[in-house]
């Protein structure tokens, strides 16, 4: 019998009802701080679960990072300490680590909020 070779491919989009925490895409941009530090990287995405970014990734998987989210139409922010879980040419995603319940209670206050401006608004075009 012959070995099969199957590549398995991790970076195919998963539907948000697939998801633990479904993500939403929140006008946001986060300082992030690991070996590098780069400052308002804007999110693609947020959930309870972790962030991404759009683009290049700049620290490699397995990395610990410290964030600073900002949310400007609240002129709030709110730092979290995440992991790097996929960096790739095309994004980086972070999951995040021993949220309090005030980072809790935060990160959901905003993502619902998001959630209402886009029920309000319907999905965008290209999403």
């Amino acid at each position: 019998m012959r070995n099969a070779h199957v590549q398995l491919r991790y970076d195919l989009p998963v539907s948000a009802d697939a998801r633990l925490h479904p993500r939403f895409p929140i006008p946001a941009t986060a300082d992030v701080i690991g070996h590098e530090v780069v400052l308002a990287a804007p999110l693609a995405d947020l959930s309870m679960g972790g962030c991404r970014f759009a683009g290049k990734g700049w620290e490699a998987p397995g990395v610990e990072v410290e964030l600073v989210l900002s949310f400007p139409r609240k002129a709030a922010n709110l730092p979290v300490r995440g992991i790097v879980v996929r960096a790739s040419n095309r994004d980086m995603g972070i999951q995040f680590q021993h949220l309090s319940d005030e980072q809790k209670w935060a990160l959901r206050k905003h993502i619902r909020e998001a959630q209402r401006q886009l029920a309000a608004t319907g999905p965008s075009a290209d999403a």
